[in-house]
């Protein structure tokens, strides 16, 4: 009988014990295998097979909005994100909707955020002289550079509304336009 080849994936066997011991956490976070099971379309006993490290089943994806919907913290996102080096802010968008939260705030925002983080930033080389990991911790330099891109995004995404908003209306002027000349 002919044996199978060994599949050669692109991770390591760590990476994809990462991704076990997020997908546990996650079904944690959700209040246990129970819990889970009631707001997602898979029984407990399959939520468990998702973070044995003996089984080379995973959870799909499917399965995994529903859970980090309700927990509210996209752990299994976040590790495979971590995978791909990639971070995750949350963006807190809902912001940008705010009547009278015009742009210029945010760009006021960016502006702010900047300094505060070039400021820790300087803090921390003019104690150490270079910037340490016990510095970085000290200054909280991934938090200030965190709200940095924050603020970045909300600006970002308040400008695309914006273009939005004027193509609707150029597209709703252009109709009246043409219903008017019929």
């Amino acid at each position: 009988m002919k044996q199978p080849h060994p599949i050669s994936r692109p991770r390591s066997e760590g990476d994809y014990a990462l991704l076990k011991q997020a997908s546990r956490r996650l079904i944690k976070a959700c209040g246990g295998l129970e819990a889970a099971a009631m707001i997602t379309r898979v029984r407990h006993s399959e939520l468990a097979r998702y973070y044995d490290p003996t089984e080379k089943l995973f959870m799909p994806i499917d399965v995994m909005a529903d859970l980090e919907a309700i927990s509210r913290n996209p752990l299994v996102t976040r590790c495979l994100a971590q995978m791909q080096d990639f971070s995750l802010i949350p963006l807190q968008l809902h912001l940008t909707s705010e009547p009278g939260h015009h742009w210029t705030a945010l760009l006021a925002s960016l502006g702010e955020e900047t300094a505060a983080a070039l400021k820790q930033v300087g803090a921390a080389l003019a104690e150490h002289g270079t910037l340490t990991a016990q510095s970085m911790n000290n200054y909280q330099l991934t938090l200030h550079l965190d709200n940095l891109v924050r603020a970045a995004l909300q600006l970002k995404a308040c400008i695309t509304q914006r273009q939005e908003r004027g193509a609707v209306a150029r597209q709703v002027k252009s109709l009246n336009s043409e219903a008017s000349a019929l």
